[in-house]
């Protein structure tokens, strides 16, 4: 395990919670969230990093009901969403941590995830908030660390410029390789068939940005 960089600073977002997700926060955090991943077992895990309200990986662990999954996420409504629905649906293979990114990989074992999933992370757009978007080398090299040999790593965003920055990120560091590299125009009718449509991409979809989807493979270690 490595030591937390300490010149990450964040803020919770909060947001406005409804009756249910209070509930769910208040009552089922002790259930389905942990502290630290020293919690549980990591070996070959699958985590979503910024699950949002937690749409895709509902569906991933529906999908895949054998796989334990990990969540991370920072934003309240969201956890208390996923939280109601693990219970509603019994869904047993989701653990939701709410904390970090870079601090859940830093916590991490080498080569303990099978894949990772992030999508439509903030672009922030302005040149002067680049330095918060959450791809950066630091962050890949973190993700290459923990990342099994041949594990993948799925991205999406639909902010043209992030998925150029994406892309020059990646390119330069020799632990990843680009397996998938393809942009859906706003107006088509079809979908990626790997992961359904988020909130965050018909948003943008509505907006006419384009649909930038990237999957990466973690390289064979010699």
């Amino acid at each position: 395990m490595r030591s937390f960089d300490r010149k990450w600073v964040y803020t919770r977002r909060r947001g406005r919670l409804t009756d249910a997700q209070s509930r769910a926060l208040k009552t089922l955090r002790d259930r389905f969230c942990i502290s630290s991943v020293q919690a549980i077992d990591t070996t070959s895990i699958g985590v979503e990093i910024g699950f949002g309200m937690g749409t895709e990986l509902l569906n991933w662990a529906n999908a895949e009901p054998q796989q334990p999954l990990l969540g991370v996420e920072l934003y309240e409504p969201g956890v208390g969403a996923v939280l109601a629905r693990l219970q509603s649906d019994s869904i047993d293979n989701v653990t939701v941590i709410e904390r970090p990114a870079q601090e859940v990989l830093a916590e991490l074992e080498e080569r303990t995830l099978r894949e990772v999933r992030i999508f439509f992370p903030d672009p922030w757009p302005k040149k002067r908030h680049h330095k918060r978007r959450l791809i950066q080398p630091e962050f890949v090299q973190r993700l290459a660390r923990a990342m099994a040999d041949a594990a993948i790593l799925r991205l999406a965003t639909d902010w043209a410029p992030y998925a150029s920055w994406i892309r020059q990120v990646f390119a330069a560091e020799p632990a990843f390789v680009t397996v998938h590299d393809s942009t859906r125009p706003a107006d088509s009718d079809q979908s990626w068939p790997a992961r359904g449509v988020t909130k965050f991409e018909a948003r943008g979809e509505k907006l006419g940005h384009d649909i930038h989807d990237l999957v990466f493979r973690r390289t064979t270690r010699k």
